[in-house]
């Protein structure tokens, strides 16, 4: 079930590199998300030595991938139609659950931080009237493999929010989907909802 949740065939091999968005007009998501990489990777620098406590990233996480995150389409998003009959109270516990999910994950691949660089690539002119749109970055590591990383953006207010993202091609939300969609089969929105705040728990103490 660990491995299932936490993707981590997918996530070891990502950076998380949000902070809180800068309040200016809204500039390309390109710009907004290398200044954050950046930032990012200086914190990490400077905690490097505590990085194998997980209370101590899961605080940095707290702080600074869950406000550049559009929880609410990505909840809708992962848990597919049954998301449209759900109870207000479902949708709520879930994205309670789901986030601390997210942020755990995040956690334990922050981790495995090594000294890599994140690299945006320029959009193309267009982004500008868009509500959507796609960043392709890539990341650097240390032993000098390059890994594909496209975000797909929304634009809230002043900034980019993330609502999904691709590794080698690879989307975050089709695979939880995927792992999602074998339990609400088997228990509905309930079942869900047990699962994973089952698994958020057993993994607290970890």
């Amino acid at each position: 079930m660990k491995n299932r949740f936490y993707l981590r065939s997918m996530i070891t091999l990502l950076l998380v590199f949000f902070i809180s968005p800068l309040c200016f007009a809204v500039m390309s998501p390109a710009t907004q998300f290398q200044g954050i990489a950046n930032r990012m990777i200086s914190q990490l620098e400077s905690n490097k030595s505590q990085l194998h406590k997980m209370s101590v990233i899961r605080r940095i996480v707290n702080q600074i991938l869950l406000p550049n995150v559009d929880l609410d389409r990505m909840s809708a998003s992962v848990v597919g139609r049954a998301w449209q009959t759900a109870t207000a109270a479902q949708k709520a516990q879930f994205k309670k659950e789901f986030s601390y999910l997210v942020t755990t994950t995040y956690a334990a691949a922050l981790s495995s931080y090594n000294d890599d660089r994140v690299v945006f690539r320029p959009l193309r002119a267009g982004y500008e009237s868009a509500q959507t749109t796609r960043v392709n970055s890539e990341i650097i590591r240390k032993n000098g493999q390059h890994i594909q990383i496209t975000y797909d953006v929304t634009r809230s207010g002043n900034q980019w929010k993330v609502y999904d993202f691709s590794i080698e091609h690879v989307s975050m939300v089709q695979s939880y989907r995927s792992q999602f969609a074998n339990v609400l089969a088997q228990g509905g929105m309930p079942a869900l909802l047990a699962r994973i705040k089952s698994h958020n728990r057993s993994g607290a103490s970890n």
